[in-house]
Formats: structure tokens, C-alpha cells, sequence
């Protein structure tokens, strides 16, 4: 399996040292980029290096991938210059390295972690294997189809999902700063991709987290199953993803409400909704727990219903927590043994 890396400030030659078996990285210039496309085999991982390129070079470099759908690519951006980072994965991305992690450098960590998500572990499939596809891109629901319609600098209905790691004054504890800073990136990343494949965009976030916005009209079911989707797929985040040592915790709280959206200066927003939220999210939610705002419930597939109970009110609205299912226990243990 082929790993391209295109810059602006690249030169063509191939990477000496090997990534993982099987497996090099080659370096090109950016011209390079529209002449290789339609050749490239099933599966190549292609990297685009943003730095020192224009916004309109930029969009016209990312328009090219679609040409061969077979592709896998990630965007390296170490000056921060893509906004919508969710819009890359929407697009088919499989990774983004943003300034704050480490500089958007590749590293081979990076790489075997990204060919794992992609594909289910491809590491050490040679070039000329044809049987490398690209990954099926998530089934969406219509949320996706909402973001059409939402213009910026406009006020919307939407549903809000409040999203922040527990503990975070014990993590700067325990944690070198640029360590800490990386690791929250992995897992910014991690709810970003989440949140696209309900069709939610993530959205004023700070180091240890922030909000996913699931335009409204189309939010029935995405928005809940994304918060529940996130909580049981942790696991495989901290096995898979996580560079910290040990495991991390999060908690959620749902609900609707309107706001103008901006894309840019996001903090000049005043938003009762989101006050609101922010408080739910902030002050009332407990640690690892799934907390849903009464105004929110009906955004619930009635078998997600079943799961939710109420807490207590907060600012005059009923709140719910959605406990996960648990899979009912059996008559027979482990060693085949019937229980007495």
C-alpha cells in the first residue's frame, strides 16, 4: 500500500524509512497532485500539506479527490486554516492534523492508526494488492442534508449537544501541556467524526470539549443516537486512539433551541439556548452520564425512550438521563455452567 504526502514545499523523492510493514511514504510537490489522481490504485492514502497555500488553491486541491473515488486522504494543516474541519470528513476525509498537534506533523503512529480506522487494520497490504477499497462512508441520516439550507450569520432551530471530558484539573495534573493538547485533539477528532455520520457539525469547542449542532428539522434521531454512539464507542476510542495512558470519561447533555450560527467569532454569539445548555452541560451533568432536557425528548426513537429516566429539573425543564442497554444476563455462565 502506497502513503503520498503532496506539499507546497515538497520534493519528489520516497521515504527510506519504512511507516509499517510493507509500507513507505513518498513526498511530492503539490503540482504533482492533479496529473497523479486519476492513476492512483485502490486504497492509496494521500496526504495534503495546506501550509503556504491560498484558500482558493486550497479548495481547488481538496475539489480533486472526489475524481478517483477510491482514494483515502487526509489533510495535514498546520497553520489552522480550515475552519469546518467536520466538512473534510463529510467529504470522504480520514484525518486531520490541525496546528495544535504537534505542528500537524505526520508521524507513523499517525499513519497505522489512521490505516486501522479506515479499513479495519490494512497495515502491511503491498502496492499492488488490488483488494484494498476504500472504507463504505457512513450511512447519514437527513441531518446531513440540513446543513444545505443553514446560511451563515442567520439564526436556526437546532438540536445542541454539549460534549467535555471529566476531570479536566486532574488531567493538567498528571499531563505535560502539549501532551494534554494533542490528546484533546485526538479526541476532538474522534467526536467530529462521530457527529458527522449523524449529520452534526461540532461547534465552539475549547480544549476539553464544546457543542455538536444537528440542524433541527432533520435532528430526529441523530442527535440522541451521536451522543449515544459516542459514549459506547469510547472503549475502542481509548484502546484505538487515545495517546494518554489511561482512560478518560465524558459527559453529555441534549437539547434544542436557536441561535444565530456563525462559522467564524463564535464567542460574539449571545444565545439564551445556548446559556442554557452550557449551564445544563456544565453544572448539572455528572461524570460519564447522558443527561436530556425534556425539550429534547421527543428528537428520541421510541426504543431510545425506554432508556431514558427522569433526574430532577434544572432552570425549570424536566431532565432525563439516558442510560445505555445492557444486554440481559443468561442462565449459563462462562464455564457452560448453569446458574443454581
Amino acid at each position: 500500500m502506497r502513503v503520498l504526502l503532496f506539499g507546497k514545499n515538497r520534493r519528489r523523492r520516497s521515504a527510506k524509512g519504512k511507516v509499517t510493514r510493507g509500507l513507505v511514504v513518498e513526498t511530492y510537490p503539490i503540482g504533482e497532485l492533479p496529473g497523479m489522481i486519476p492513476s492512483l490504485k485502490k486504497g492509496t492514502l494521500v496526504y495534503l500539506e495546506l501550509a503556504g497555500l491560498g484558500a482558493a488553491q486550497r479548495q481547488k486541491l481538496l475539489s480533486l479527490i472526489p475524481e478517483n473515488p477510491s482514494l483515502l486522504f487526509g489533510v495535514l494543516d498546520p497553520t489552522g486554516a480550515i475552519v469546518d474541519v467536520a466538512s473534510l470528513f463529510h467529504g470522504g476525509a480520514v484525518d486531520y492534523l490541525g496546528k495544535k498537534m504537534r505542528g500537524g506533523r505526520l508521524t507513523v503512529n499517525r499513519i497505522a492508526q489512521v490505516l486501522s480506522y479506515a479499513d479495519g487494520g490494512v497495515q502491511g497490504v503491498t502496492d499492488d494488492d488490488d483488494s484494498v477499497q476504500r472504507p463504505a462512508q457512513p450511512a447519514t441520516d437527513a441531518a446531513a442534508d440540513g446543513w444545505t439550507r443553514i446560511v451563515p450569520g442567520k439564526e436556526y432551530e437546532f438540536a445542541i449537544l454539549f460534549v467535555e471530558v471529566d476531570g479536566t484539573e486532574e488531567l493538567k495534573k498528571r499531563h505535560e501541556p502539549d501532551n494534554l493538547t494533542g490528546a484533546m485533539e485526538t479526541f476532538r477528532t474522534y467526536v467530529e467524526r462521530i457527529a458527522s455520520q449523524h449529520g452534526g457539525r461540532t461547534w465552539m469547542w475549547s480544549q476539553f470539549g464544546g457543542l455538536v449542532l444537528f440542524p433541527l428539522k432533520e435532528a430526529f434521531g441523530s442527535a440522541p443516537v451521536c451522543g449515544l454512539r459516542l459514549l459506547l464507542s469510547k472503549i475502542f476510542y481509548d484502546v484505538e486512539e487515545s495517546p494518554l495512558p489511561g482512560y478518560i470519561s465524558f459527559h453529555l447533555a441534549l437539547s434544542t433551541g436557536r441561535t444565530v450560527y456563525r462559522v467564524k467569532d463564535t464567542g460574539e454569539i449571545i444565545s439564551e439556548s445556548l446559556n442554557s445548555v452550557f449551564h445544563l452541560g456544565k453544572k448539572y451533568t455528572r461524570p460519564s452520564q447522558f443527561f436530556i432536557s425534556a425539550d429534547a425528548l421527543g428528537l428520541m426513537p421510541e426504543r431510545l425512550k425506554t432508556l431514558c429516566v427522569p433526574v430532577g429539573s434544572y432552570e425549570g425543564r424536566r431532565i432525563f438521563r439516558l442510560i445505555p442497554p445492557r444486554p440481559l444476563a443468561s442462565r449459563r455462565q462462562g464455564n457452560g455452567q448453569e446458574n443454581s
